[in-house]
């Protein structure tokens, strides 16, 4: 009997020591910190970028460069038009000759994948649930034009207003918000279409900035509430002051205003909150976790217990997060940093200050 008491205890000891040691590992592994890595090394000065899955894109008029993620050149491609106009949307560069109306379409790795002919003036060129979509401004009309496989395009919406925002999931499922000036002032309406269902909503004296389709309604924010569609007769809507940045995971909303992030569900109640302690106007989602960046600050796993904040020290022209790697634009220069777990750090990594108090 002695015996098997002296076996119990001693099994409690040896359980105690390992959720010990999980607990001390785990935590020091959720720990994270930002490295700083080399810069770009190039002849003309950079003008913009986008890190993509596998590499970077450099846009640096007339050429545009490809590096990996730590600044590398890997391949250069040389633009011959004197009026090139460089987007960037998931892993893709869009290089569009105005004069020529014409839109060369590039791979991560620099790889040609297809030419587009334009009629008209492109406003912008997106990703959107697999759709390459161009908003195009063709005499006294806008429009939303989606990309086929043998290269032409398809017109999916057209208006004689001013196109705000749009989500396209297909041709005949798709949320679009625009705007109409009128004698009083303005007037957003955001239009859902799901399949033969067409829904409106008008909102007076509100600019619509961001729009989500989801499977049965359309999530939408404005300078002043952030709003569900669901048909026209139901709809949700939420006071939001202050509002800097927005994204959506799953049936969660995150909002970010007024140095807070507020969570919301899917009837836009509010089910969290936590207070940033730096100067930020974007967040992400890295890994599960919430990160945030502004002109020159960075916190990461917001909420958690190893929430952490990084000043780089200067003001930045354009700052982008892409997974674990960091790019910081600034005065025609690109550096590169990267996320990384404090226990993964090396001598050479040089670590940034973590631990600056917000002033």
């Amino acid at each position: 009997m002695k015996l098997k008491k002296k076996h119990f205890f001693i099994g409690l000891i040896i359980i105690f020591l390992i959720v010990l040691l999980i607990t001390i590992f785990g935590e020091d592994n959720k720990k994270r910190t930002i490295v700083r890595l080399k810069g770009v090394s190039v002849v003309e000065p950079i003008k913009d970028f986008n890190i993509n899955n596998k590499s970077v894109f450099i846009w640096a008029d007339p050429v545009l460069y490809i590096s990996d993620k730590e600044g590398n050149i890997l391949k250069k491609v040389q633009t011959d038009g004197e009026d090139v106009e460089a987007y960037f949307s998931n892993n893709y560069a869009f290089l569009y000759e105005k004069d020529l109306g014409k839109v060369q379409i590039y791979s991560e790795m620099g790889e040609p994948i297809n030419t587009v002919k334009i009629n008209g003036e492109i406003f912008n060129i997106s990703y959107e649930n697999a759709n390459m979509v161009f908003h195009v401004k063709d005499g006294d009309k806008e429009k939303l034009l989606t990309l086929q496989n043998d290269t032409t395009l398809t017109e999916v919406y057209e208006t004689g207003n001013q196109i705000l925002t749009h989500d396209i999931s297909s041709e005949d499922k798709y949320s679009v918000a625009e705007l109409v000036t009128h004698a009083n002032g303005y007037t957003s309406v955001v239009y859902r279409v799901d399949g033969n269902n067409k829904y409106k909503k008008e909102l007076a004296h509100e600019i619509v900035m961001f729009i989500n389709n989801a499977k049965n309604s359309t999530l939408f924010l404005t300078d002043q509430k952030l709003y569900r569609l669901i048909d026209d007769e139901k709809i949700y809507a939420e006071y939001v002051p202050n509002i800097s940045d927005i994204f959506t995971e799953g049936r969660k909303t995150y909002i970010l205003h007024s140095g807070i992030i507020t969570e919301y569900n899917y009837k836009l109640k509010e089910t969290d909150k936590h207070i940033i302690a730096a100067n930020v106007n974007h967040m992400t989602s890295i890994s599960g976790s919430i990160y945030v960046y502004g002109p020159s600050d960075i916190g990461g796993e917001i909420g958690t217990s190893g929430e952490f904040y990084t000043r780089l020290g200067y003001s930045l022209d354009k700052m982008q997060i892409n997974g674990l790697t960091i790019g910081a634009l600034r005065n025609g220069e690109l550096n590169f940093y990267k996320v990384t777990s404090t226990n993964l750090l090396q001598d050479k990594d040089a670590q940034l200050d973590t631990n600056y108090i917000e002033r």
